[in-house]
């Protein structure tokens, strides 16, 4: 255990040292002309972990450090009525991959660098009026506020990503191909942001005796938040660090016909798929200019009792920034609760975050720590995250 910790906090020092600067401008912003202007960004994290009971023979802590995310951002605006986005990302770079015998037994581990760039994002938006957008794409989809967060403004470590159960074809890391309607309704207290769009979803396959969506439908999609005093972006932010008052509350649908299925390689059985959730978001900065932070959801996922992800979701996070510099950055403790209760026997999943981030320059350059204490069926593996990120 003292080995442990010792690696634990050497990393975190190396970590630090890497990040004692304030980065310049997030964005490199060009001018076109009197109209058009672009801009470019990278958002770089690096991060270890030491899993509890991860060596081969189910004791210690192996550790492991890869590139969590990094992706190039670019974007711009062509006229008043148009803009875009484009974005590219190469998860997980270096994160270790298991090593199997013949009979699927692990005997090692090796970095896995076989990831690969790609485009996640990239849409059109025509700003025909703040109350109405029109948006064609590869589109962040629009149901929940977990889900449709920024990863460059995220509260804790990472998103709550266990709660996110879409069906597993039906999504490129929680974007989809598609159209959405968008816009924000000014009301006489506060605002109503709404999303509403068509998407591919699941598309058709044969199985056995039946066909996952045969007739080709559509997967609608949308969301709707009230916002009690500010309003938000295009992507949502995990928390606004004290630049915003943000209290929201909204809800989304997602479904699709004939899109449920036991087996998304070959389906014997199909149901259409149905989700829904509510949710609510909190960010406050109090007269001390300290910030809370509070994010709390439920989802209902019904794949017609086909598929593990059918069952019900709950997650919750909670942040509080002192206003206080110390040393080069400020502190916030960050705690985060999930619970996935699946209809399936033996894919129940609760975790719990422990967590510390460190906010040198904001988004623009930040470290963070979590412990998780993960209590899945059948697998109880804890785990000390620690991250750099930086935003330029």
């Amino acid at each position: 255990m003292k080995k442990f910790i010792g690696k634990a906090v050497l990393s975190s020092a190396v970590l630090a040292t890497a990040l004692s600067f304030s980065p310049a401008q997030a964005v490199a912003k060009f001018k076109i002309n009197d109209e058009s202007t672009v801009w470019v960004s990278l958002l770089l994290q690096l991060r270890g972990e030491w899993i509890q009971d991860g060596q081969i023979d189910g004791s210690g802590w192996r550790s492991d450090f890869y590139i969590r995310r990094a992706r190039i951002l670019f974007g711009g605006t062509i006229n008043k009525y148009v803009d875009f986005f484009v974005e590219t990302d190469n998860p997980n770079m270096g994160k270790d991959k298991a090593i199997t015998d013949n009979s699927g037994n692990i005997i090692g581990y090796k970095s896995n660098n076989d990831t690969k760039t790609f485009i996640q994002d990239a849409w059109i938006r025509l700003k025909l009026a703040k109350e109405f957008n029109l948006v064609f794409g590869q589109i962040l989809l629009p149901f929940s506020h977990n889900n449709a967060t920024g990863a460059t403004s995220l509260l804790g470590l990472d998103y709550n990503l266990t709660v996110v159960k879409f069906p597993p074809t039906s999504n490129f890391v929680w974007r989809d191909y598609g159209a959405e309607v968008m816009g924000l309704i000014t009301l006489p207290t506060g605002s109503l942001d709404y999303r509403l769009g068509i998407f591919d979803g699941v598309e058709t396959l044969q199985g056995t005796g039946v066909t996952i969506n045969k007739d080709d439908n559509y997967r609608i999609t949308g969301r709707i938040q009230y916002n009690l005093f500010d309003s938000e972006g295009f992507y949502y932010k995990g928390t606004y660090l004290g630049k915003k008052k943000i209290v929201s509350f909204g809800a989304g649908i997602d479904y699709q016909k004939d899109a449920a299925a036991d087996d998304y390689d070959n389906p014997t059985q199909v149901d259409d798929y149905k989700a829904w959730t509510v949710d609510m978001f909190i960010d406050y900065p109090l007269p001390s200019k300290d910030v809370v932070t509070f994010e709390a959801g439920y989802i209902d996922y019904d794949y017609g009792n086909l598929y593990k992800n059918d069952g019900t979701a709950i997650y919750a996070q909670f942040g509080y920034l002192f206003n206080k510099q110390i040393g080069i950055g400020k502190i916030e403790p960050v705690l985060r609760y999930q619970n996935f209760d699946s209809s399936i026997a033996g894919n129940d999943v609760t975790e719990y975050y422990i967590g510390l981030a460190y906010w040198i320059d904001g988004f623009r350059a930040n470290l963070k720590g979590e412990y998780k204490i993960d209590n899945r069926d059948g697998k109880d593996h804890d785990v000390l995250y620690l991250q750099a990120q930086i935003l330029f």
